[in-house]
């Protein structure tokens, strides 16, 4: 026994000095302690949600593209979508330096480590300083009597309160001492300003919304409005500078890719300096629905890189003007306060809402080339204003010749083009009769769900032929020969423009090659409308405008960055200039280089981040890089065409559940409107409708034979009773 036991003694003694050496050898490489497995792992490429499958090629994961270091030649071969290369410029490299990563230093920059179930605690927590008194009493003596009679309690003192940072003392009541602490940090380099309290103006949309949060959470109110505007004003100068510096970061990064991908457009200048020849999408964004905005944005992004060049804030409300506007403006006051208020005033533009898009997009193009070395070359627009021709007449009359502007439409702006000019034709041929004696509208005519089917054929016709102008004016040509009947012409003649492979969208051609019999006739247009739509047709699938789409280029990543302005100042709050611009900036950063920038932005504005905020950029940078891959799939896109088809039905057969004074006792309406029928009950209900007016015309008939017995023919009387009974 005693042999035994000195053998065990000695086997653990040796693991507890392999696991000690272990130990250590892992500290020296730093906290991760990378196993050789897991090494492998890295080396081949897999990620962590692919381990063990090494046929499949992985998707890479939000710390493969941030630690990938930046180059001038990066191979982006393996990037799936514009997320992804954005997210390779982050700045977490830049926080994190090359300093080793141990432990301490990771959990200082938020990185995930091993959670322990106690630890010290840091950060800002919501307490209830009720419970935190009655542990006191409970647990605590005082450190300077040390009587087991001491009792403690957290006091505040109320004319020492500066926002949400509050002046505290632990109060012994044994020996009446007092132990001063604060519950918030200062920041570094402003002695007189606490950090809570610029991280509340941060986290708010306004100081009345903060102040409603503080109330509801039963915090002591927030700062001044004064300090607020202070706060505000800093942050303003901070975001600017910032954002500034991120898209002339980005304006480098294309110049870089340009040369390295396209060399033959970049161009030395006079001075020296390389400028690329590069396309841009152009779009404004307003803060209020509809065309009487006070505030709008116009952003330029990369087509190549998809971030953002450049931006324009404009606005024609300022608030300190409003509240001066009953002042006498010849007295002495209004002067000097209007000579002061010139340079903070946030009027910027005198014109309408509308013209705030052209005005923006000339600004911007004039100082493309001194301030960002690239030239926008090409110009890809909506369509919605005059933005294209203002901008090229613009820049003739500044370089001249030498800087021609190439206008490319957006596809997805071309092909609402098409419903607009159907809707348009509809609407004007509201009550009047085509050449066949009926209208526009109604059942096996131009109604809305043809109007949508025309629609989408058309952008479909556009996209599926990049490149080909010819293939794309023949798909266009395809859609009106295949949706309106041709009289006096076979079924091979009218479908003579669809395409006849075996990848063809035509029902017709595939019964004629797989012998089937899917093609249904009742679903095309009467033949009336082959005239009626040919101006329509003519216009779009103009070669002109056809070729202004060859690149079947979009403005999808502008509405994405409007989207993510609007989602920090909402358009349904009114909010000032000032504000906007901070979001503008903030949107700047985050869409160009990641969630990581708001830590930057911290450090600069005095802010130390801590350990909380930084795991949460890091998990928003994942969800980004997750829901990018996501949406590129195919099968997103299935599932997202199956739900819009889904909810179109839904809205068809949606019961009523409001309408003024139509609700007794029921939960239905005492007069239900009709229901509307889908495309398919139409036609049987048309072909049913038919088949009974035929079998009345004939007892109608057989009838008139027997009732008529005086001299009028009985073609008259078959009229009359066909008509009396709306046959």
């Amino acid at each position: 026994m005693l042999i035994i036991a000195t053998v065990l003694k000695g086997n653990l003694a040796n693991l507890v000095y392999i696991k000690m050496g272990r130990l250590t050898a892992r500290k020296k490489r730093g906290f991760i302690g990378v196993k050789a497995w897991q090494k492998r792992r890295n080396e081949a490429g897999l990620s962590d949600f692919a381990s063990g499958i090494q046929e499949q090629s992985p998707r890479p994961t939000v710390q493969h593209a941030l630690q990938t270091p930046k180059s001038t030649g990066r191979q982006l071969n393996n990037i799936r979508n514009m997320s992804e290369e954005k997210l390779l410029n982050s700045d977490f490299g830049k926080s994190e330096g090359k300093r080793t990563c141990t432990r301490t230093r990771a959990k200082a920059l938020g990185k995930n480590s091993r959670i322990l179930k106690e630890e010290v605690a840091t950060g800002y927590k919501l307490q209830d300083f009720s419970l935190l008194n009655e542990c006191l009493k409970k647990s605590s003596i005082c450190s300077s009597c040390k009587s087991a009679k001491s009792n403690l309690e957290i006091f505040q003192e109320n004319t020492g309160r500066n926002g949400l940072a509050e002046s505290l003392f632990i109060f012994c009541s044994n020996c009446r001492s007092k132990t001063q602490f604060s519950t918030s940090k200062k920041m570094l380099g402003r002695p007189g300003c606490f950090e809570v309290n610029r991280r509340s103006v941060l986290a708010s949309q306004s100081r009345q919304k903060l102040a409603n949060f503080c109330t509801t959470m039963n915090l002591p109110p927030p700062i001044l409005s004064k300090p607020y505007s202070a706060h505000l004003k800093e942050m303003h100068l901070c975001y600017l500078t910032e954002a500034h510096n991120k898209m002339k970061d980005a304006a480098k990064r294309l110049l870089i890719k340009t040369e390295h991908e396209e060399p033959h457009k970049v161009i030395e200048n006079e001075n020296g300096n390389r400028i690329a020849e590069v396309s841009v999408t152009v779009d404004g964004t307003w803060q209020k629905r509809g065309h009487k905005s006070k505030h709008g944005v116009v952003f330029i992004l990369s087509v190549q890189t998809g971030e953002i060049l450049d931006f324009e804030v404009f606005s024609h409300y300022c608030h300190a003007c409003v509240a001066h506007e009953e002042m006498d403006k010849d007295s002495i006051q209004y002067k000097a306060w209007a000579a002061s208020h010139t340079k903070e005033c946030q009027i910027n533009h005198h014109g309408s809402s509308g013209e705030m898009e052209t005005e923006g997009a000339i600004r911007m193009f004039s100082r493309s080339v001194q301030s960002r070395n690239l030239k926008y070359t090409q110009f890809v627009g909506d369509g919605d204003s005059s933005c294209y021709g203002s901008v090229s007449r613009a820049m003739k009359e500044l370089y001249g010749d030498s800087y021609q502007v190439i206008k490319e439409e957006c596809v997805g702006h071309v092909q609402k083009r098409m419903g607009a000019a159907l809707e348009g034709y509809k609407k004007g041929m509201k009550g009047r009769k085509l050449s066949d004696g009926k209208g526009a509208g109604g059942m096996g005519r131009l109604t809305g769900d043809m109007i949508k089917r025309v629609q989408n054929y058309y952008g479909s016709a556009i996209r599926n032929n990049k490149g080909n102008l010819d293939a794309m004016k023949t798909a266009v040509l395809a859609i009106k020969c295949h949706l309106i009947r041709e009289d006096g012409v076979t079924l091979q003649f009218q479908h003579r423009f669809c395409p006849k492979n075996k990848e063809t969208w035509c029902k017709f051609w595939k019964d004629q090659l797989y012998g089937t019999s899917e093609y249904d006739e009742s679903g095309r247009l009467p033949s009336v409308f082959m005239a009626e739509l040919e101006p329509i047709f003519k216009r779009l699938s103009d070669n002109e405008l056809l070729n202004r789409c060859l690149l079947g280029l979009t403005q999808n990543q502008n509405e994405c960055i409007n989207g993510l302005l609007w989602s920090r100042v909402p358009k349904s709050a009114f909010c000032g200039k000032r504000r906007i611009e901070i979001a503008v900036c903030e949107t700047v950063c985050v869409a160009n280089t990641g969630a990581a920038s708001k830590g930057l932005l911290m450090e600069k504005l005095g802010i130390s981040p801590g350990y909380n905020m930084l795991k949460g950029l890091r998990i928003e940078d994942s969800r980004r890089l997750q829901g990018a891959a996501r949406k590129v799939s195919q099968e997103y896109r299935a599932k997202r065409k199956q739900l819009r088809l889904s909810r179109n039905v839904s809205k068809k057969i949606k019961q009523l559940a409001y309408k003024a004074g139509s609700f007794g006792l029921s939960c239905r309406p005492e007069h239900e409107p009709k229901k509307g029928r889908t495309m398919v009950q139409k036609r049987i209900d048309g072909t049913q409708m038919v088949a009974e007016r035929k079998r009345l015309r004939k007892e109608t008939d057989m009838e008139i034979s027997f009732i008529s017995d005086d001299d009028v023919p009985l073609v008259a009387v078959a009229k009359k009773r066909r008509r009396r009974l709306k046959l």
